[in-house]
């Protein structure tokens, strides 16, 4: 195992972070979903434009967050007794849970309703109300401690679990299976079900579990050393005729006359294209990004650093930020909802990164974040 730094791991986190900022943002100005605010429902053809971004990010991002995560757990235990180990999850993991459900979420809701909806409300009054608490995008961190905490006590993590890298065959086969299991769960808990109290978003888990346990098994048997440049290529190349063609295509006759409601479950044939087709932009994607990302990007200059050492801090804190964004712009209707978006994805990205770093200046907080 290479002890060199993987910098463009590094680079592709700071990729897939902004990816999620967007996402949520997009669903602020008209793309279907579930969050904090939402301005408003775009129309035709905006809709198809937006709905394409997010079914794109949704179907490789977070597969790929965990992919990584559970890469470097198992780097991280190899390194570290279970004792320290745990405890520096608990630190990074179990702390940002903790102030996001009693205060970054309370103060969220907070600007929504004070700021936006201009409601008789204080800050005080969300946090000490349990309504206003919750995990929100924090799921992610949630799930990533409670597969901590599973793996820790079923699993020996001395243990090396040997499989060859697989062949394109395999890895077909194996998005073609995972699709199919998050089709038949979809049938009875349709895309946007999450667990009470919890924000777990079982309609997606299959991947995710798939996603962990891959992670864990490509580290012991250097799988990423054995993605090639050439093979990396194609599969992107394969993911972007995925995206560009046979989704627009997908949506087009699956929701002309029902909309996008048919794909996210109840055992639809557009259910159905939609789990498989997501699990195929999922393999392709991960697999394109990293080995693109090996060949391109595997540097950083101090720009790029202060944002991998940032990254973290965004996911966290992005939430309260673009609605506080949200907030200010709230009075610009006059412009199309999807040029607000794009014109004010950047002011986001921008604020979101520029309050991770002033958090890690405080005393303590890099320990965390």
């Amino acid at each position: 195992m290479s002890s060199s730094r993987l910098f463009y791991i590094d680079n592709l986190r700071i990729f897939l972070i902004c990816l999620v900022v967007l996402l949520h943002f997009n669903i602020t100005y008209g793309a279907p979903g579930d969050w904090y605010y939402n301005e408003s429902q775009a129309g035709f053809p905006e809709i198809i434009i937006q709905t394409m971004f997010n079914m794109t990010n949704q179907a490789f991002f977070m597969g790929m967050f965990f992919f990584i995560s559970a890469y470097f757990t198992v780097a991280s235990l190899k390194r570290k007794s279970t004792g320290r180990f745990l405890k520096d999850r608990l630190v990074r993991l179990g702390i940002p849970l903790v102030v996001f459900y009693f205060i970054l979420s309370p103060l969220t809701n907070f600007i929504h309703y004070y700021f936006i909806k201009h409601e008789a409300v204080t800050f005080v009054g969300f946090l000490t109300d349990s309504r206003s608490w919750g995990f929100g995008p924090m799921w992610f961190v949630e799930t990533l401690l409670i597969f901590t905490l599973i793996y820790l006590l079923f699993f020996n993590p001395q243990r090396t679990i040997k499989m060859n890298y697989p062949g394109t065959g395999k890895l077909v086969l194996a998005a073609f299976a995972v699709g199919f299991s998050q089709y038949l769960i979809r049938i009875w808990l349709p895309v946007g079900w999450s667990l009470p109290h919890t924000g777990l978003q079982f309609p997606f888990f299959v991947q995710y579990i798939v996603m962990l346990v891959f992670g864990v098994i490509a580290y012991n048997n250097n799988w990423l050393e054995a993605i090639s440049f050439k093979s990396a290529k194609h599969w992107f190349i394969f993911a972007q005729l995925m995206i560009w063609l046979v989704l627009p295509l997908v949506l087009y006759f699956g929701g002309k006359e029902s909309g996008v409601e048919v794909f996210v479950g109840g055992g639809t044939w557009q259910s159905f294209a939609w789990a498989i087709w997501e699990q195929l932009v999922c393999v392709a994607m991960i697999i394109g990004l990293l080995g693109i990302g090996k060949k391109y990007f595997n540097k950083q200059g101090a720009l790029a650093q202060q944002l991998s050492n940032s990254a973290y801090g965004v996911y966290i804190i992005h939430t309260p930020v673009i609605v506080g964004l949200s907030a200010l712009f709230v009075g610009w209707q006059s412009i199309n909802q999807l040029l607000k978006f794009i014109v004010l994805a950047p002011v986001a990205l921008l604020a979101c990164f520029t309050v991770a770093w002033l958090i890690r200046q405080v005393p303590g907080v890099k320990k965390v974040v």
